[in-house]
């Protein structure tokens, strides 16, 4: 007898065992469910049993089962789902004595000889049951049999947990990264026919890509004629037959401006407009702009693998969008000459004026220069025009901030005695911004004006911007330490880089991408001079500092880390605000190398550059570029110089460009990113 109950709990061992080989191996819910039940039927030698699953519509339906024949889908009634959580963490016998409830799914089940319901809860969560009919030979389950039963029961409880979360996150991962393409497809057709400045030329490329990026087999565009409600095909794609007049008046039409809204057909609809394109699925969206729909953008018939699909309410969306894009580029177009001629005249005035005068449309971007300008500037006109103020005035933080201020508050904005950063020398000025406006008033952008003051010193005033208060001041206490040349010198290089900027810069406006960098720059530049760091270089939204250069001073390894974990804890201090705005968080990562470098100032007698170069340098940006949305990425030699001070994960060697063997790497432990 002993030997019995022996042998019987090696098999009862035996089958646990194999439960957890089965839900580690099984790759999709439903082998989970048929390896369980087989395991489960088999363990307690039970003839038949079923695992059923439940779904928000509160019905019933089977993932496995073996000797069950129930009609599918069941309802689940709430007094069956109260009966379940009464015994949530357990068993239940059947039949159920209590016959005062409307009990379909017992009464299935009582119909089919199941003799034991295990409910299958997460929390307060039903997601089941697992059900077992009469043992082989008949008799009774024993309790250690009922005990199997509820620990299978809690095992497939969480794998069934685990595989709906699953499913919801690449649900969501899936949705993400649709939106994500149709995003940079929507971005990439805007850049295209942002420079088509030909009407008809613009509605045949916008055409072509919608009918691509929408799987159509067939579109057209419709615009008004001039004082008539006639809409003409001014480009059509695939279209074989004529396409029938169609008139504004239609009322498909009427809705659609009325609404603000385009519309979807399918086949199971009979509208007029169906009739008379003579196709059933269609998708209609208008072209309008300034309020005043223009025309409109028919696609028809969605074609899919599985065949012709109707389109549906993403399509819709995506399809206004790319209208939206049309309405403004042809809105764009045939402003051109008017444009064209009033920039003409604009710049002859320009360049008789001795100040230089640089104007910004709306999105920044440069529209015109004078000479004088151009003289101030020290390039040619190539170089300028359709270059965004950033780009252009990358190193000038004085008059990025002056033309932010101007655009924020709609006001002119002037500062005297200001660097600014030209091809061969600096060249200090006094700046002027102004609203740029329309004989409206509305404004059109930005002007800026600027006098070459160059004949005063200010040198100090332009160093101290770009290093801290100790590093001037000992600069220029030794002359030599300003002259050109180069020197061997150990050096810490850090990099950050915010991550996504470009795809983030995109959605918001121009004058809030301006504010956010700022806001940025001023909190991470104030920790690198706190920490005696030199601001090598600013480069888009990328930051270059270095310690030890050009004044070595103690721990300078230790200060960069220090930088950047304070900088990543201060990020987080600004995304915190930036939630409260409902604007995306800044998420930024870092690299930092240490080791030998050529350091100096290189350049002219008139204009010099301080920075470094070599390999040291590449590994570092490299390191930043490796580096994940808040992460701090560390060389070997940056790892050996402050492991003392902090703690690192260690990762796998990465390769990196130049390198034949891959570089060793670091990254700062969470836990001090958290504290």
């Amino acid at each position: 007898m002993e030997e019995n109950g022996t042998d019987q709990l090696e098999y009862y061992l035996s089958s646990l065992n194999e439960l957890s080989e089965i839900l580690i191996d099984a790759d999709r819910v439903e082998s989970v469910g048929t390896g369980i039940l087989r395991l489960t039927l088999g363990t307690v030698m039970a003839s038949k049993g079923a695992i059923f699953l439940y779904n928000k519509n509160k019905d019933i339906s089977i993932l496995s089962k073996r000797g069950f024949d129930l009609p599918v889908p069941l309802f689940m009634s709430s007094a069956e789902l109260d009966t379940l959580k009464n015994h949530k963490h357990g068993h239940l016998m059947l039949p159920i004595e209590d016959k005062g409830h409307n009990s379909e799914t017992f009464e299935h089940l009582t119909k089919e000889k199941a003799k034991i319901a295990l409910p299958l809860f997460h929390k307060n969560n039903f997601l089941g049951l697992l059900c077992v009919g009469s043992k082989f030979m008949g008799e009774k389950y024993s309790s250690v049999d009922i005990k199997i039963l509820e620990i299978i029961a809690g095992h497939l409880t969480k794998a069934l947990y685990n595989y709906q979360l699953l499913n919801e996150v690449e649900k969501k991962k899936t949705e993400i990264n649709l939106k994500l393409l149709q995003l940079e497809t929507l971005f990439d057709i805007s850049v295209a026919i942002s420079s088509v400045l030909d009407v008809e030329e613009l509605c045949e490329d916008v055409l072509w890509r919608s009918v691509g990026i929408l799987n159509a087999s067939k579109g057209v565009i419709l615009l008004q004629s001039e004082g008539s409600p006639i809409l003409n095909p001014l480009a059509n794609f695939n279209w074989v037959e004529d396409i029938p007049m169609l008139s504004k008046k239609l009322a498909i039409f009427k809705s659609i401006d009325e609404n603000k809204i385009g519309e979807v057909f399918t086949e199971n609809q009979k509208k007029p407009i169906q009739k008379k394109l003579g196709e059933q699925n269609l998708i209609i969206a208008p072209i309008s702009a300034k309020n005043k729909t223009q025309g409109y953008m028919i696609l028809c018939n969605k074609e899919t693998r599985k065949g012709i699909e109707p389109f549906n309410a993403t399509d819709l969306d995506l399809l206004t969008a790319l209208c939206n894009q049309a309405a403004v580029a042809m809105e764009n177009a045939k402003l051109f000459k008017e444009i064209t001629k009033e920039k003409q005249f604009n710049e002859s005035i320009l360049g008789s004026i001795a100040t230089g005068v640089i104007t910004l449309d709306n999105l920044g971007e440069v529209d015109s220069i004078n000479s004088a300008g151009l003289k101030i500037l020290k390039t040619e006109k190539d170089n300028i025009i359709g270059n965004h103020y950033m780009y252009l005035f990358e190193k000038d933080e004085e008059l990025l901030r002056l033309i932010t201020t101007s655009e924020i508050e709609n006001k002119t904005s002037s500062e005297l005695g200001m660097s600014l950063k030209t091809v061969s020398k600096d060249t200090v000025i006094n700046a002027s911004v102004a609203p740029r406006l329309d004989p409206e008033g509305n404004k059109q952008g930005s002007v800026i004006a600027l006098e070459d003051i160059s004949d005063v010193s200010k040198v100090k005033n332009t160093f101290k911007r770009y290093v801290s208060k100790q590093v001037v001041d000992e600069l220029l206490g030794d002359d030599g330490k300003l002259n050109l040349g180069g020197e061997q010198r150990e050096v810490t290089i850090l990099f950050t880089d915010i991550r996504g900027f470009t795809s983030m810069s995109e959605k918001m406006k121009p004058e809030r991408v301006v504010t956010t960098l700022n806001e940025y720059f001023s909190d991470m530049i104030d920790i690198v001079f706190k920490n005696n760091g030199t601001l090598d270089k600013i480069i888009g939204d990328e930051l270059m500092v270095l310690y030890g250069a050009p004044i070595s001073g103690e721990n300078d390894t230790v200060r960069a880390v220090e930088t950047a974990v304070e900088m990543q804890h201060k990020i987080k201090e600004l995304n915190i605000d930036r939630k409260k705005r409902k604007e995306p968080p800044i998420l930024v990562g870092a690299g930092i190398n240490k080791g030998l470098v050529v350091s100096g100032n290189i350049g002219s007698r008139d204009l010099m550059d301080y920075t470094v170069i070599g390999d040291t340098v590449n590994v570092a940006s490299r390191l930043c570029a490796a580096a994940g949305p808040g992460e701090i990425m560390v060389s070997r030699s940056v790892y050996g110089a402050t492991k003392k001070e902090f703690s690192y994960d260690k990762l796998e060697p990465i390769k990196v460009k130049g390198k034949e063997k891959k570089v060793p790497v670091f990254l700062i432990n969470d836990k001090m990113l958290k504290s």
